[in-house]
This record gives structure tokens, C-alpha cells and sequence, in this order.
């Protein structure tokens, strides 16, 4: 019995200490949200927008971790530079126009549902803890 015990201990201890237990927003690129997009297994999915410098997209972030901390969820965002230089990642940014429309504001959260992006699962700007969970209820995300 005591063997047994330990056993469910050491699994345990292992599977706490894997890194598919780790929380929290997963960063994509560009080309991966492209990718998710295009995979019918993984096409609805959330994922928010945020950039350096930006004050709002930084409390916002901390504002989806705080909500995902309580009630886990799975969230992506996008990190971008606003003068990004490099031709292959701005061409990739320009083809996620064509699913996003002209981002217009950071942050902005948009819910893909079976790879497609509706007008009401587009939210830009900064969105408070209540507003943004109630949302997130509505889309079924959160229970």
C-alpha cells in the first residue's frame, strides 16, 4: 500500500512540474495564428493584440491573467511592433488583415469561431475585468 502511495505522490509531483501545466496567455506569431486559422481542429480559439509602449495593452494583459488564474481558459496574443521592419513577419501581418480587418486599436481581442471572426467577437481597446468576463461567459468560455 505504502508502494502505491508513493507512486500516486511521484505522478503526481511529475505532472504538477510538466510544463503542459504552465498557465497563462501562450504568445503566438503571426504565421501560427495564420496556421490555427486554416487547421480545422484548432480554428476557434481567442486571441488578444498588444504592442510595446502601450500602457493600456499592459494592464490588459495583467487583467486576463488575473481572470485566467481563477478560472483557467486557453488565450493567445499576438506581440507586435507597430514598426516592424522585417518583410516576411509584415507580410504574414498583412495576411491576418485579410481575417482581422485594419487593427485600429490596442489592445484588441477578437474570438475566431471555425476560423471565421463575426463583428460581435471583435472588442478593441481595453476592456475591464467584469466586462471583459461577462463576454467571455457570453462566448462560453467561462461558466
Amino acid at each position: 500500500m505504502k508502494k502505491v502511495i508513493f507512486v500516486m505522490l511521484i505522478v503526481c509531483l511529475l505532472a504538477a512540474c510538466s510544463p503542459s501545466s504552465k498557465k497563462g496567455p501562450i504568445e503566438v506569431s503571426a504565421a501560427e495564428v495564420l496556421e490555427k486559422l486554416s487547421d480545422e481542429r484548432q480554428n476557434s480559439f481567442l486571441l488578444y493584440v498588444i504592442s510595446d509602449d502601450c500602457y493600456s495593452c499592459d494592464e490588459y494583459q495583467k487583467v486576463i491573467e488575473e481572470i485566467e488564474k481563477q478560472q483557467p481558459f486557453e488565450v493567445y496574443y499576438l506581440h507586435i511592433n507597430l514598426k516592424e521592419k522585417d518583410a516576411d513577419v509584415k507580410k504574414m501581418l498583412d495576411e491576418l488583415k485579410v481575417t482581422t480587418g485594419v487593427l485600429r486599436q490596442l489592445p484588441t481581442t477578437y474570438y475566431f469561431y471555425q476560423g471565421t471572426l463575426q463583428a460581435e467577437n471583435r472588442k478593441e481597446g481595453y476592456l475591464e475585468k467584469k466586462d471583459l468576463i461577462a463576454w467571455l461567459k457570453n462566448l462560453h468560455i467561462l461558466h
